[in-house]
């Protein structure tokens, strides 16, 4: 230690030379140093500006979901809701079969359009859920179809019993007694519906067939359709619910699948 000391002693310029390379490496150091930092400090914040769109785009994609979730279950609701009341009015509906089974066809086309859009996007609880509707709702149409016309005939010569015109209401009073007697025979049944000016040929028709059910039976079971359709409502809107989370007064947050 003593001769590099006497060394540099001895030669002062070579000491002046090596303090100024110590300086000068240091400085560069002291640059590579910080140009590291600043290197990695942007990484950082190209990786947190990366999650911060991952985020917002995760959200923007919940958002999303949420509302056609929200939006299909209503148009759902709504198009179950038509069939039902398609399926009412064969009841107390002076249409003909053709025209009947028109609506019929037309709301059940939507109605099953409206499931299948469910079933994409919704859990599969809410989906199986709507499929009960859809059946339940299915089963009420065809009561209606086979048993509307025959109370919707009844509600027809109801009307025509009152008729303004006398010979009409007299001819509708007439056969509504035929009706009432059990024992009446279908040509007799036929006879005097076919004397009622304003009832259609299917009225005729099914008027004149034998009560193998009666009219309040058949009110019984279109009710009994009813409960059954609302009872399956009021599980789809459970389901539904739940998934919306309609009782948290919070955003929607992303599905646990898709949370890191």
């Amino acid at each position: 230690m003593t001769a590099f000391r006497q060394y540099f002693e001895d030669n002062p310029d070579v000491f002046a030379a090596l303090v100024a390379a110590i300086a000068i490496l240091g400085g560069l150091l002291g640059s590579v140093i910080g140009a590291k930092i600043q290197a990695n400090g942007g990484r950082d914040q190209a990786a947190a500006a990366r999650e911060a769109a991952r985020i917002a785009a995760e959200a923007q994609r919940v958002a999303a979901l949420w509302n056609v979730r929200e939006v299909q279950i209503a148009e759902f609701v709504r198009s179950a809701r038509e069939m039902m009341a398609v399926c009412e009015a064969m009841y107390r509906s002076d249409d003909d079969a053709e025209s009947r089974r028109a609506r019929v066809d037309a709301a059940s086309k939507e109605m099953v359009l409206r499931e299948a859009e469910i079933r994409l996007v919704a859990p599969a609880k809410v989906a199986d859920a709507a499929s009960e509707v859809t059946r339940a709702t299915k089963k009420a149409c065809l009561g209606a179809m086979r048993w509307g016309p025959l109370a919707g005939g009844r509600v027809a010569l109801k009307r025509l019993c009152n008729s303004e015109d006398d010979a009409v209401r007299h001819e509708a009073r007439a056969a509504m007694r035929v009706l009432d007697d059990e024992s009446s025979s279908r040509t007799a049944r036929r006879q005097a519906l076919s004397a009622v000016e304003g009832l259609s040929g299917e009225h005729i028709r099914r008027l004149s067939e034998p009560p193998t059910k009666p009219t309040q039976r058949i009110v019984e079971g279109m009710r009994a359709h009813q409960r059954e359709v609302d009872s399956k409502m009021t599980k789809l809107f459970n389901a539904a619910r739940e998934m919306l989370r309609s009782e948290d007064d919070v955003a929607p947050a992303a599905p646990e699948q898709r949370r890191r």
